[in-house]
C-alpha cells in the first residue's frame, strides 16, 4: 500500500509516492527530464513539497538533478534497491514478479548464513528472546492475528541479524523486512500457515541451542515456503 492509498498521510509522502511510483512503473521513463513546475502540476502539490520529494528521490537513485536542466529519470540499474521505498513501489508495480524473485535470491544467499552466525554468536539474552518470539509467532498463527504475526516475524528476523553481528548482513535487513510486510499484507483472512509458524519456532530453538546447521536448514525451509 502506498501513501496515496493511506488516509492521514502528509502531502510530502503522497508526492514522493506519486513520483516514485510513476518512475518505477515507467510512466516517467528513464531519461525523461522533469521540471519542478511539471512535477507540481503532475502531483497537485506545492513547489516546496516537490523539491523535497525530488531531493529524496535523488538519494534513492531515481532522479538526478542538474542546474538549469531539471531532474533526469535514472535507469533501474541506478536505483538503490535495498531501500524499502524502492522495493515497496516495485512490489506494487508491474515489476512485482521480478522483484519477488530478486528478493528470494537475496534471502537464499544471505539468511541461512545469518541464522548460522546468530546460533554461533548470540548472547544469552538473545536466546531467551528468540524462544519468546517463536512462541508468539505460534500464538498469532493459531489466533490468525495478522498484525501480531507480522510484528513477531519482523522481530525474529531483526534479532537474528543483530545476533549474527555482521554489519553487511544487517545492511540487507530493510529489504527483507519490506518483503515480509508485503507478503503478510497480502494474506487473505485465515491464511496464516501454522506449519510456517512452526518452522520459525524451530529456527528460534536451533539458534537458542547454538545449532548452526539446524538454524541454517530451518531458514532455508522458511524461504522455500514463504519467499
Amino acid at each position: 500500500m502506498t501513501a496515496t492509498d493511506r488516509p492521514g498521510t502528509s502531502a510530502f509522502e503522497r508526492t514522493l509516492d506519486r513520483i516514485g511510483s510513476d518512475i518505477v512503473e515507467g510512466r516517467l521513463a528513464s531519461g525523461a527530464v522533469c521540471t519542478v513546475e511539471g512535477l507540481t502540476a503532475r502531483t497537485g502539490h506545492s513547489r516546496s513539497v516537490v523539491r523535497e520529494a525530488t531531493r529524496v528521490l535523488g538519494g534513492l537513485g531515481l532522479l538526478e538533478g542538474k542546474a538549469h536542466v531539471g531532474h533526469t529519470v535514472l535507469p533501474s540499474e541506478r536505483w538503490d534497491w535495498l531501500q524499502p521505498r524502492v522495493l515497496r513501489w516495485s512490489l506494487a508495480s508491474g515489476r512485482r514478479d521480478a522483484t519477488l524473485l530478486a528478493i528470494r535470491e537475496l534471502r537464499t544467499a544471505t539468511e541461512p548464513e545469518c541464522a548460522r552466525l546468530a546460533a554461533e554468536r548470540r548472547s544469552g539474552a538473545a536466546g531467551l528472546e528468540l524462544r519468546a518470539i517463536g512462541d508468539a509467532l505460534l500464538d498469532a498463527a493459531a489466533a490468525q492475528d495478522v498484525a501480531a504475526f507480522l510484528d513477531a516475524d519482523l522481530r525474529l528476523h531483526r534479532l537474528l541479524r543483530q545476533a549474527a553481528a555482521n554489519p553487511l548482513l544487517d545492511r540487507v535487513g530493510d529489504a527483507i523486512d519490506a518483503a515480509l510486510r508485503d507478503r503478510v499484507d497480502r494474506l487473505p483472512a485465515g491464511a496464516i500457515d501454522l506449519d510456517d509458524a512452526a518452522l520459525h519456532r524451530d529456527l528460534a530453538s536451533a539458534v537458542e541451542r547454538r545449532d548452526g546447521d539446524a538454524a541454517a536448514a530451518a531458514m532455508r525451509a522458511i524461504i522455500v515456503r514463504t519467499a
